[in-house]
C-alpha cells in the first residue's frame, strides 16, 4: 500500500496542481486520483483514491462504487476480482470500517465519524489477470511496457456525476519510462519536499468520463508519429509507439502512410469530428496479448510486431483493429443508444441498440480497411463470403433475435464448447455488418447513387463541438435519417433482420451488390488469413458438421443429416469404412454419396464405438459467392476511396 510519506508527498502535489488550475475552492471539491507502477514487476500496482466530503456533525454512511458498467464492456465486468487489498481512512490517518452493500458487490458502505472533510481509499490491483469481460479495459504489464486503465484502480461515492464532476490525476512510472494518453498533462512543477524523485505525470482534472475513458499506455521504449498535422477538415492525430524493445519503434512506412490515409478517408466520409485531436496508442509487443478497446479521444491497440513487419502481414484481426476502434469514436462514443447514456458507472444499461454501436462500426471500420488501402476489393468478398455464409448456418436466430444478442451482450462474450450455435453470440458485431452493407446498396440502388451510407454518416454522426457528453439516439431517429435519405420501409427492414425470430438468413445483400450466393460442387478458394475464417474439416454445407483435424466433431448443424442421426459436439470420428478418419476420406465419403445415397463412418464417444448412417445423395456441396457478371459489382464504388 501507499506508505504515510507517499501520501503526505501527494497530497502536496495535488494541492499545488489544483490551486494552479482552479483555485483553492474548486481543489476542495476535486477527487484526487494517484496510480502507482513503480513496482510493477511484482504483479501488482496500487492508487490511492482521495475522496472530498462536506464536513457533517454526526456519523453517516457514504456509499462508494467500484466501476461496474465500464464503457466499451456493454455489461457490468468491472473486474473487481482482482482488488487485493482497500483501505479507507480520514483525512487525519485513522482507518475506517467498511462493509459490501448486501446483494451488491460493487458498492461499500463506510461509517464515516463526525467532522470528517475527506476520505483516503488505498487499492491494491492484481495486473495481467483480465475477465472475460474486462479484457479491453484491464491493467497489463510486462518489463518495458503497460496499459494502465483507470476504471480498475478508483472508486467513487454514488452522488457523483460522470461529467459534472472532477478527478485530478497522477501517475508515478518506474524511472525513463513515457506516458501516452488523450488526457491531458500538467507542465506546472511542484517541487518535491523529499530526497525523492518519482517520474511522476500529472494530468489536468477531467471529469470522470474522460478520465474513465482515457487508458494511459506507458513503457520504456516510446516513440510519437504524427498522421494528421491540423487542417480544414482534420484535426491533429497522433500515432503513439510502445514496443518491448527499440527496434519494434521503427513501424514499416507502408504502414503508417494507410494510417494516415485511414484518418483522412474518415474526414471525407463523418466530414466532422467529435473532438479535437486524436490519440491512437498502439503497443508492439509479444508480451502482453493483443487487445484493443475504442475511446472518445483515443484507442488502445496491442498487435504483435510480426502483424505490423509489412502491409502485407497486416492481415484478419490484426489488421481491423486500428479503423475499427477508431471509426468507434463517432459510432458508440459520440452517437450513443440513449439507453447506454447515464450519469454514472453503476447504473444498467440497455443494450438491444449494438447492431447499431458495433455492428454500424464493424462496416465501416471494414469500409475504410478498403478505401484506405488497407484491403482490397477481392480481399472485402472473401469476408463478405465469410459472413454470409456464417449467417446462414447460424441456427440460434430461430429462438433469438439479432436484438437479443445486444440486449444480452455480456453473457454471451464468451464462447461455448458444446452447441456455441445454438445460443449464439455477438452477432450484432457481424450480421449488423452485413445489415449496414444492404442498407447501403439499398440507397444506391433505390436513389440510383445518388445518396449513399456516406450521406448517413454525415448527418447521423455531425458534430459542431468536441463531445462532452455522449449524444443519445433511438431507434426511431435511425429510421427517420434513412427515410429522409430513400423512400423505403426500413422500419420493416429492421423489424425483420434484426427485431424477428427467423427461421433461416436471407442473404439478400449479395444480389442487391450484383453477387450469387448459392451452392456449387467445388470448395471455394478463402485466403486463410480471411478474419473469421476457419478452414479445415468444415461440412456444414453439405451433411452438417464440423470436423477437427483430430477427427473431434466440434459443431453440428441443427435439422442436418449429422443431427437427425443423433451425432454429438464431442464424439469424434474413428473410420470411414476401411479408412482411419482423414478429410480425405471423408471428401471421397461425400462425393460417394450421389451413388451409394448414404454418408456410413464409426464413432466413439470415448466409451462405445457406434457406426451412423447419414441420409445423403447430394455429393460435394459448398456455397460460394460469384459475381453475376464479370468486372461489375455495386461493391466496386462502395469501396471506392474518396477524393478530397
Amino acid at each position: 500500500m501507499i506508505s504515510a510519506s507517499q501520501r503526505q508527498y501527494f497530497c502536496l502535489v495535488f494541492v499545488f496542481a489544483s490551486m494552479h488550475l482552479c483555485g483553492i475552492a474548486t481543489a476542495k471539491q476535486a477527487m484526487e486520483l494517484r496510480i502507482d507502477c513503480s513496482r510493477h514487476l511484482r504483479g501488482l500496482i496500487e492508487s490511492t483514491c482521495l475522496i472530498p466530503l462536506d464536513a457533517v456533525k454526526k456519523t453517516r454512511k457514504v456509499s462508494l462504487w467500484y466501476p461496474k458498467w465500464v464503457p466499451g464492456s456493454h455489461g457490468p465486468g468491472g473486474p473487481i476480482a482482482n482488488v487485493a487489498g482497500m483501505t479507507v481512512c480520514d483525512e487525519h490517518g485513522n482507518r475506517l470500517s467498511w462493509k459490501r452493500t448486501p446483494g451488491e458487490v460493487y458498492r461499500i458502505d463506510v461509517q464515516v465519524p463526525p467532522d470528517t472533510s475527506q476520505l483516503t481509499v488505498d487499492l491494491r490491483y492484481i495486473i495481467n489477470q483480465p475477465t472475460t469481460t474486462s479484457f479491453g479495459h484491464d491493467c497489463f504489464f510486462s518489463k518495458s511496457l503497460g496499459i494502465i486503465s483507470p476504471s480498475c484502480l478508483l472508486v467513487y461515492p454514488d452522488w457523483v456525476d460522470a461529467d459534472k464532476d472532477t478527478v485530478a490525476t497522477c501517475i508515478v512510472l518506474p524511472s525513463d519510462w513515457k506516458a501516452a494518453t488523450a488526457l491531458r498533462k500538467e507542465e506546472q512543477e511542484v517541487v518535491s519536499t523529499d530526497d525523492e524523485s518519482p517520474n511522476q505525470w500529472r494530468y489536468q482534472p477531467s471529469s470522470f468520463r474522460v478520465l474513465l475513458d482515457s487508458p494511459v499506455m506507458v513503457g520504456l521504449h516510446y516513440k510519437s508519429i504524427s498522421l494528421a498535422e491540423g487542417s480544414a477538415i482534420t484535426p491533429p492525430h497522433d500515432l503513439h509507439l510502445f514496443g518491448d524493445t527499440e527496434k519494434e519503434l521503427d513501424l514499416n512506412k507502408e504502414v503508417i502512410a494507410k494510417y494516415r490515409e485511414m484518418v483522412h478517408q474518415t474526414s471525407l466520409l463523418m466530414g466532422s469530428h467529435p473532438f479535437d485531436r486524436f490519440d491512437i496508442l498502439l503497443g508492439i509487443s509479444n508480451r502482453l496479448p493483443k487487445n484493443g478497446l475504442e475511446h472518445s479521444r483515443s484507442t488502445m491497440n496491442v498487435l504483435t510486431p510480426t502483424a505490423l513487419k509489412s502491409l502485407g502481414s497486416l492481415k484478419g484481426w490484426d489488421r481491423l483493429l486500428v479503423p475499427h476502434e477508431y471509426l468507434h469514436a463517432w459510432c458508440g462514443k459520440y452517437r450513443r443508444p440513449s439507453g447506454m447514456v447515464k450519469s454514472d458507472f453503476h447504473t444498467a444499461k440497455d443494450t438491444e441498440l449494438l447492431w447499431v454501436y458495433e455492428g454500424l462500426t464493424q462496416y465501416l471500420g471494414e469500409l475504410i480497411e478498403a478505401r484506405c488501402g488497407l484491403m482490397n476489393c477481392e480481399e472485402f468478398e472473401s469476408r463478405l463470403f465469410v459472413e454470409l455464409r456464417s449467417a446462414v448456418h447460424q441456427d440460434g436466430r430461430r429462438w433469438r433475435t439479432l436484438a437479443d444478442t445486444g440486449a444480452a451482450s455480456h453473457i454471451l462474450r464468451a464462447g461455448s464448447d458444446r452447441w456455441g450455435e445454438l445460443r449464439r453470440s455477438q452477432d450484432y458485431y457481424m450480421e449488423g455488418m452485413l445489415f449496414w452493407l444492404e442498407v447501403d446498396a439499398r440507397i444506391r440502388t433505390i436513389t440510383e447513387g445518388k445518396s449513399t451510407l456516406d450521406d448517413f454518416c454525415r448527418k447521423f454522426f455531425k458534430a459542431d463541438d468536441p463531445l462532452v457528453t455522449p449524444k443519445g439516439y433511438v431507434r426511431e431517429e435511425v429510421v427517420s435519417i434513412l427515410s429522409d435519405l430513400a423512400e423505403f420501409d426500413w422500419d420493416g427492414l429492421v423489424l425483420r433482420r434484426i427485431e424477428t425470430v427467423q427461421e433461416r438468413f436471407q442473404p439478400s445483400v449479395a444480389g442487391l451488390l450484383g453477387y450469387r450466393f448459392d451452392f456449387v460442387d467445388k470448395k471455394p478458394v478463402v485466403p486463410g488469413n480471411t478474419f473469421r475464417y476457419r478452414g479445415g474439416g468444415d461440412y456444414l454445407d453439405s451433411i452438417g458438421l464440423v470436423v477437427t483435424n483430430a477427427g473431434v466433431i466440434s459443431r453440428v448443424k441443427l435439422g442436418g443429416p449429422a443431427d437427425k442421426v443423433g451425432l454429438v459436439p464431442g464424439e469424434k470420428i474413428v473410420s470411414l469404412g476401411s479408412h482411419l478418419w482423414s478429410e480425405k476420406a471423408m471428401d471421397e465419403a461425400i462425393a460417394n454419396s450421389v451413388d451409394r445415397a448414404e454418408v456410413i463412418f464409426t464413432v466413439t464417444d470415448g466409451e462405445a464405438v457406434r457406426e451412423v448412417c447419414l441420409d445423403y445423395a447430394d455429393g460435394a456441396k459448398y456455397f460460394s459467392l460469384t459475381r453475376e457478371e464479370e468486372n461489375t459489382s455495386l461493391l466496386d464504388d462502395i469501396l471506392q476511396a474518396r477524393e478530397s
